[in-house]
């Protein structure tokens, strides 16, 4: 800023008028710099360089200097008639298309602060970022966020300002500059893939078979599930890793003594204590046990499209009674939480997953640019794919979806309203029920914690039946669940009707099948060939499914993560069997490289009796509020070597992020990255069928999508009505 821009005393303007800082003194021009070749692309392409920043005007060179404020330790920036090598180097870190922030070599953000000044800023934030655009050959504009104003150079004097009252006008200056190749910059921190090799390798052939897996069953968004103050760490961040994957304990509390849901869901013990420090260090998460912590970080998840993750289920989730739960008993909660309400936070999920890939674009030279791409259709899987890059489904798992919970308002015209409306939000796959009872259908009961989150969900308890011969049940006990066996509360609860009675010597199922509007949306997702997802449902519930399913010849069914029910003796149960021979796509929920064998095989024992694809691929329910896959009990005498190179020809070293190093053998999956190790662990210790079955799983899983899609227009089908 000139010392003209804001209001000045009589002999400060005078110093000014007499330096020519406005441009109307005789001052001898000052010698020009030669001009250097500047950069002449797209704005979006300056992504991840290294630049010095010169005047057109003058050819002088942007230069960090003190000028003796209290501000930024008195540090700013100014042109200088200094040459390219003396120029301040900048790097250029992305925060979203068009918008960028640019730091130094000594870690200092080419800020602004108020009333309208330029600083050398020490932190991250709205301040420090830039919309910069293109103006003309060789020339790129500066508008700063946090002002919201055009940055100008004022060529007499080398300063830099947004207004200048003395001057408005804009004499002797200019508002556009020229961007000029440098090296040697310092990089902005961020997570590595520490993959090399040729990435061209994963492109393909449209018309071929995808070679390559699929993760049925993911959660990139559950951080803002349960009022977003629950799941600590984001897949981006605006302002980079440090902020993304920050200390927990803002959300966590010292050493994670708030984080009570994650504690008792993961631990079974309130009190368990932990540090939070993330960035960095990372002491204790991500780790494969802990479910409260975010484990998809953008480059974690580059590192598992790298070894061939070529499609990615991602389920937008809510669980309203947790998130009132949590937004009671934690304080961190009580601030400005998101909205329990289910659709709502299914459009604020969908909303970040669009700003996620904008922001992988920002990191990678522009839209379109980055590995993950949001799709609605196979064929433009099948594209996406063939590009090299990786396809992402969006779907839906919730019990109050449509706002159909026990204790809703909820009609087949809300439903068909609702349903247009995922639709039309990019949505193809839908859970009708999760873990509690709606107005749906019955869903697949649990005692304990789930069968408390029922009765606040619905105002009762799961109301069971024995099983049929061919189904395994849970055992349930009787009592208010978690404390009504504690003398005193127990009387209590009995006065008031609150426990419970079970016959404990039997498995239980519930005895809530689907209803009349489950049947309409059943049938109307096969209308919009939608695919439908059957785990969580009750046996009687999958049973109506398959019904209409089978009547009207589709296949468009999943079991994406084990949550169907098992036949009386482990078996596959009949329900899964018909899923399967419907020509749906099967997944058990992930484990380590040894015990995936026996998941993977039990289905893919049945799916070699069809016509289809021979490909099983596994869910990992990553930060749903399931736990991952732990090293193998055997890697002290058969570890999984480093570096590795995959199939595709690129070598995977021990992932590194911050000061943390990542190993399969001793971390398990701690985070999502660790993927692409436990795929390849499963490459050297699994059957080669099952490796097979894995690397079809993508094919086989849109093959069953276009066959959904190529389906006849059939009558809808009631099971209730027979």
């Amino acid at each position: 800023m000139t010392c003209a821009a804001v209001k000045v005393s009589t002999l400060a303007f005078a110093t000014c008028l007499s330096a020519g800082v406005l441009g109307f003194s005789s001052a001898p021009e000052p010698q020009s710099q030669p001009q250097a070749p500047g950069y002449n692309g797209d704005a979006h392409s300056i992504a991840q360089q290294c630049y010095a920043i010169q005047s057109p005007e003058n050819g002088n060179y942007l230069q960090k200097f003190n000028n003796g404020s209290p501000v930024d330790n008195g540090l700013s920036y100014r042109f200088a008639n200094i040459s390219k090598d003396s120029a301040t180097r900048f790097f250029v870190k992305p925060t979203g298309l068009g918008r960028f922030m640019l730091t130094d070599r000594d870690g200092r953000y080419f800020a602004t602060h108020l009333p309208g000044q330029i600083g050398a800023g020490r932190y991250a934030g709205k301040f420090a970022e830039w919309t910069i655009e293109k103006q003309g050959s060789e020339r790129f504009s500066f508008h700063g966020t946090g002002l919201n104003m055009k940055l100008r150079h004022n060529y007499n004097d080398g300063g830099l300002y947004f207004f200048d009252l003395l001057n408005p006008f804009n004499f002797n200056s200019e508002d556009s500059f020229k961007l000029v190749a440098q090296t040697n910059c310092k990089p902005y921190p961020e997570v590595t893939t520490n993959v090399t090799g040729d990435v061209n390798n994963l492109k393909g052939n449209v018309n071929q078979p995808i070679r390559g897996y699929v993760d049925p069953h993911t959660h990139i968004t559950s951080y803002e599930f349960m009022g977003g103050k629950m799941m600590a760490g984001k897949p981006f961040h605006r302002w980079g890793v440090e902020e993304a994957l920050k200390d927990s304990k803002d959300i966590h509390g010292p050493n994670g003594s708030l984080d009570l849901i994650g504690n008792l869901y993961t631990f079974e013990d309130p009190n368990m204590r932990y540090d939070t420090r993330g960035w960095p260090d990372f002491p204790w998460w991500p780790n494969h046990k802990q479910m409260s912590h975010s484990g998809y970080y953008y480059k974690w998840i580059e590192r598992a499209y790298l070894s061939g993750l070529r499609l990615m289920v991602t389920d937008l989730v809510e669980n309203e009674v947790l998130c009132n739960v949590q937004k009671t008993i934690n304080p961190a909660s009580w601030i400005n939480p998101n909205s329990c309400n289910t659709m709502d936070s299914i459009r604020l999920q969908a909303k970040r997953l669009h700003e996620m890939q904008d922001y992988i674009d920002a990191q990678s030279g522009g839209p379109g640019e980055g590995f993950f791409r949001l799709v609605t259709s196979p064929e433009q899987a099948r594209q996406v794919i063939a590009d090299g890059k990786m396809a992402v489904l969006m779907g839906v798992e919730a019990s109050e979806t449509f706002n159909c919970g026990l204790k809703d308002s909820c009609s087949k015209d809300s439903i068909e309203a609702q349903l247009n409306e995922l639709y039309d939000m990019g949505i193809r796959t839908i859970y009708p029920t999760h873990k509690f009872d709606n107005q749906l259908a019955g869903s697949a009961v649990e005692d304990g914690f789930i069968n408390l989150g029922q009765w606040l969900s619905g105002g009762r308890f799961f109301e069971t039946k024995e099983c049929d011969d061919h189904t395994k049940g849970r055992y349930f006990k009787s009592g208010f669940p978690l404390i009504g066996d504690v003398p005193v509360i127990r009387d209590i609860l009995n006065g008031v009707g609150l426990n419970p009675v079970y016959d404990e010597s039997i498995q239980h199922c519930n005895e809530h099948g689907i209803t009349e509007l489950g049947v309409y949306l059943v049938n109307r997702m096969i209308d919009k060939k939608m695919l439908v997802e059957l785990d969580h449902m009750s046996n009687d519930t999958a049973t109506a499914v398959m019904d209409i399913v089978e009547a009207r010849n589709y296949s468009g069914v999943i079991t994406s993560h084990s949550w169907m029910r098992d036949g009386k003796n482990g078996e596959v149960h009949s329900n899964t069997e018909r899923l399967i021979r419907s020509g749906g796509f099967s997944a058990p929920y992930n484990s380590d490289a040894h015990n995936v064998v026996g998941s993977i095989s039990r289905y893919l024992d049945v799916v070699e009796d069809t016509p289809y694809l021979n490909g099983v691929g596994f869910g990992t329910d990553m930060s749903g509020l399931g736990g991952q896959a732990g090293p193998r009990y055997d890697t002290d005498i058969n570890p999984l070597e480093y570096p590795f190179t995959t199939e595709f020809g690129l070598t995977f070293e021990q992932q590194k992020s911050g000061n943390r190093v990542f190993d399969l053998n001793t971390d398990g999956i701690a985070h999502y990255g660790m993927v692409a190790d436990h795929v390849q662990d499963i490459r050297e210790q699994a059957p080669q069928r099952i490796y097979e079955s894995v690397m079809n799983s993508a094919e086989a899983y849109i093959q069953m999508w276009e066959r959904a899609e190529a389906s006849p227009d059939t009558p809808h089908y009631d099971p209730l009505a027979d």
